[in-house]
């Protein structure tokens, strides 16, 4: 009987380390805001540039959660971030891209 025990182990230490990280991602795409995301980013940026959070602007993004905006000119940077507030990496989709205002 101990024998069986010891095969089956390592299966059930797998699903309850699923199961823990699955929680886990739940846990924190329910209780993270916008605003915690932002403010996030925010501080990211001043740590690289030396410049002010208050540079930073978001927009909902098409294929990310948020598309978070910081600075402008050599400074600028855009974060897109993922509903855990994950960094995604690449070229923003069209529909993340701003949109220069007509006159």
């Amino acid at each position: 009987m101990s024998m069986r025990l010891l095969l089956w182990a390592p299966l059930a230490a797998l699903v309850a380390l699923g199961a823990v990280l699955a929680f886990r991602a739940g846990w924190i795409a329910a209780h993270l805001t916008e605003s915690m995301a932002i403010e996030r980013y925010a501080a990211r940026y001043m740590a690289e540039t030396g410049a002010q959070a208050a540079d930073c602007s978001a927009v909902p993004g098409a294929r990310v959660w948020l598309v978070i905006r910081c600075g402008t000119g050599q400074d600028r940077r855009v974060y897109r971030v993922n509903r855990i507030g994950g960094l995604v990496t690449g070229q923003p989709a069209d529909g993340d891209r701003m949109k220069e205002p007509s006159t």
